[in-house]
This record gives C-alpha cells, sequence and structure tokens, in this order.
C-alpha cells in the first residue's frame, strides 16, 4: 500500500504473543515466531488496546493526528467524483463522521491518560506513606535513645587478684596410650597412682600419637583436676625439658588462688586470654577449679589461711590427695588486720546531755 502524496510505503505492523505492537522494521519484531500476527492499522490496536512499542510505533497523539489527515484527505476525493449537490451532503457526512471518529479517538486516549494517571496515584501514595512511615520510625527511634538511661556496664564475677591464678604440677609417671575401646591416654605415677592424661592443644595429641618417644617414663608438667576432693587427670603441657625444677628432684604441686569458706583454694582462668574474655562477655562468669587439702583444717586453726585472701600454696601428694606443706601470702598482708572496738571497760559513756548532780551531805 502506498499514499498518493508519500512515496515511501506504509509499515506493516504485527501483535506479539504478549499483545505488544512491533513495526516490522523493529529489532524486537520476530513474525516468523508461532503466536505472532498482523494488524490493519494503529487505529484497531488501539481499540483492542494493545500495547505500543516505543521504538517503532507513534504515540497516540500521532496517531490520533494521522487519522484526521486520511479522513480530510478521503473527503477530497469523494468530492471530485460526485457532484455539486451529492458532494455537499457527503462533504456534510463526511464531516459529522469526521468529527465523530476525532472525538471518539480523542476520547479513547483520554479514558487511557486517566487509566494511567489513577495506577500511578496508588502507587505513588504507597511511597509517601512508606516515607512517612520511616520518617516516623527514625523520630521514635531517636526519642527512644534520648529517653533511655545509659546502660551500665556488665560487671564479671572476677576473684581478688586476677591474673596471678594458676594451678600447676610437675610429675614423674608413663604415658600409656589408650587401649582398645578407650579414648584417652593414661599416666601411672611411681607409687601407682593412675591419672587421665590430657593434653592443651592438638599438636602436642598428634605427637603422643605419631612419636613412640613420647610415651613411656618421663617427666611431664601440666595443669591437675580434682573430682569429689581427689586428683583424676593431668593436662599435660610439657615434658622433660628442664624438670624437675625442685632442687631435691620431687615432685611438685603448687596453687596460686583464693581461699574460700568452703576450706579450699579456687583458681580461675586469667583475663588476659581471649577466648577467657569472650566466654567472660557471653556468660558473665569465669570458668574456675578448686582444689582442697586433707589438712586444711589446720592451717585455718592456727590462722594461717583467712577466707577472700590469695595465697600460693604448695602441696605434697599422698596418693590421690594432696597435703599442705606451706602457705605463701601473695596478695593480701601477712597478718590479718583486727579490726578496732571500743572497749568501755571501768569507764562510763561520756554524754552531754546528762547533767553531773552533786550531793550534799
Amino acid at each position: 500500500m502506498t499514499n498518493k502524496n508519500d512515496s515511501s510505503p506504509t509499515p506493516i505492523y504485527y501483535v506479539s504473543p504478549t499483545g505488544k505492537v512491533h513495526a516490522q522494521t523493529c529489532r524486537y519484531c520476530q513474525p516468523d515466531k508461532d503466536g505472532w500476527k498482523t494488524i490493519d492499522s494503529l487505529q484497531t490496536a488501539l481499540e483492542q488496546e494493545y500495547q505500543l512499542c516505543r521504538l517503532c510505533c507513534p504515540s497516540e497523539e500521532e496517531i490520533v493526528k494521522l487519522q484526521v489527515k486520511s479522513d480530510s484527505q478521503y473527503k477530497s476525493t469523494e468530492e471530485r467524483l460526485t457532484t455539486k449537490v451529492s458532494s455537499d451532503k457527503n462533504q456534510e457526512t463526511s464531516e459529522t463522521f469526521s468529527e465523530s471518529s476525532q472525538d471518539k479517538t480523542k476520547d479513547k486516549a483520554k479514558d487511557k491518560l486517566t487509566k494511567n494517571k489513577e495506577e500511578n496515584q496508588p502507587v505513588n501514595n504507597k511511597e509517601k506513606q512508606t516515607k512517612e512511615k520511616k520518617n516516623k520510625t527514625n523520630f521514635s527511634s531517636e526519642k527512644n535513645q534520648k529517653d533511655k538511661p545509659p546502660v551500665e556496664k556488665k560487671r564479671y564475677k572476677i576473684l581478688a587478684g586476677n591474673g596471678c591464678h594458676q594451678a600447676i604440677s610437675e610429675v614423674r609417671g608413663m604415658l600409656i596410650p589408650p587401649g582398645e575401646g578407650e579414648k584417652s591416654f593414661h599416666l601411672i605415677l611411681p607409687d601407682g597412682t593412675q591419672l587421665e592424661a590430657t593434653f592443651k592443644n592438638s599438636r602436642i595429641l598428634w605427637l603422643a600419637h605419631n612419636k613412640p618417644e613420647l610415651l613411656g617414663d618421663h617427666w611431664f608438667r601440666g595443669y591437675p583436676k580434682m573430682k569429689d576432693n581427689k586428683l583424676v587427670s593431668l593436662q599435660i603441657i610439657a615434658w622433660d625439658g628442664t624438670m624437675p625444677t625442685n632442687p631435691k628432684g620431687e615432685e611438685s604441686w603448687e596453687f596460686t588462688g583464693v581461699w574460700t569458706l568452703q576450706k579450699n583454694i579456687t583458681v580461675q582462668r586469667s583475663m588476659m586470654l581471649e577466648d577467657v574474655r569472650k566466654i567472660a562477655k557471653e556468660t558473665g562468669f569465669i570458668k574456675k577449679f578448686k582444689y582442697t587439702f586433707i589438712n586444711s583444717f589446720d592451717w585455718v586453726k592456727n590462722k594461717k589461711l583467712w577466707a577472700g585472701y590469695v595465697y600460693k600454696v604448695l602441696c605434697k601428694r599422698k596418693g590421690d590427695v594432696l597435703e599442705i606443706k606451706k602457705v605463701i601470702p601473695y596478695a593480701c598482708p601477712r597478718i590479718k588486720p583486727v579490726p578496732k572496738t571500743n572497749n568501755f571497760k571501768g569507764k562510763k559513756p561520756f554524754n552531754k546531755n546528762i547533767k553531773p548532780s552533786f550531793h550534799n551531805k
């Protein structure tokens, strides 16, 4: 199809399966695929409420203008073919037809514009509502932050003398690997006492499994543990080396901690370690170990151990129990201070309100 006044051919338009109109020259046009169909004109596309492509299709206003031009051209051709009388009548009918068609197309275009405005209005209203909510929440959060009193720092239940607590021992024994159905090593001491042997880290554990020279008779340094007032295990941290540090070549059992009312010494982990600080922040407590001694009553009776003070206690092992040999005040006075008391023996308390009385005989 070609126009008389325009030598360029009219483009052919296709409708996609999704209801979108594309010209034949559009890069998104694929008429060879299933679901595509041709359409007579863009005017019919608007009437059937298809969506126009922004790249290749003219706007709705341009379509209305083109329709008006085509109607005027159609009127001029009819005027030349018919007589003057019929041309006048046809002109009137064509004018009314064109006016009505123009009105219809304009009304449809206006309806579409109003629909788009109405659809966009709720979206804009939603955006406004969300913005108002955000502003309200931000304002309320700032207000709450101002109203809230400053939060006090969490205090941990730490004993006195933190950083100097320690429980360590040096023993000579025979390390035995685990047997069938067992998971842990065993440490047999010279008098036959058997303790469970654990290791401070995975490297020492690997050496115990893969180095046979670690097994057998050695000096071991480690952290002892007690259960039900008896020694049950030793966590090994080193072997041989500079041991024994005791000048007599004997075992050494040293405990530095707080003496409590329960007649035991409590040793806590040091807050200098990162993992201990992390656990303390999460739980509010520090892991503690308690050690008891068979002769603690004698030392308390002789006023050598007072509750709440830090001591270094040197012990001697007797089987699977411990006996105190020496007490060293670590973070406390050597003599417990005695509180001052008001002694009124032989004296009457002085009171300003009581007036002296004189007896004349």
